[in-house]
């Protein structure tokens, strides 16, 4: 793809990636990692837990998010998805899907973890007479 893509969905992650896995992961956007670097990256949500010393700040990642950058061309996307996987997969399971449309109909795709892989599917049109074609 050449032209600009619009990503929406995330790929929920369970049990949650803890901080402690994630310290220093080039998948997680700080102000050092810019938005516009990466086309999806780990979300993180922080929880309060109370302790005898006071209360701490949990991090942990709960899903793979698209990123919020304008102008994202996802031909890497697939390939960055499944380097998340890669590096952060062991033991958690990834429900989901990012779906990607193009400037230019019918352009639609999805990318998905099947079986601890990311794969892209593209849909199939069927017309009323039950002949189906790739789109």
């Amino acid at each position: 793809m050449g032209y600009v893509s619009y990503l929406s969905g995330e790929i929920t992650i369970d049990p949650p990636i803890p901080w402690s896995q994630l310290h220093g992961s080039r998948f997680v956007c700080t102000p050092a990692r810019k938005e516009y670097e990466r086309l999806v990256w780990l979300r993180l949500v922080e929880e309060p837990v109370e302790t005898d010393e006071g209360t701490l700040i949990r991090r942990s990642a709960v899903a793979i998010r698209v990123s919020t950058a304008d102008e994202l061309r996802a031909d890497g996307l697939l390939r960055e998805v499944q380097e998340i996987v890669a590096a952060h997969g062991e033991g958690h399971t990834f429900t989901g899907r990012i779906l990607v449309r193009g400037s230019e109909s019918p352009d639609i795709w999805r990318v998905r973890i099947v079986d601890g892989r990311a794969v892209e599917e593209r849909p199939t049109l069927v017309w009323p007479d039950g002949v189906g074609e790739q789109v």
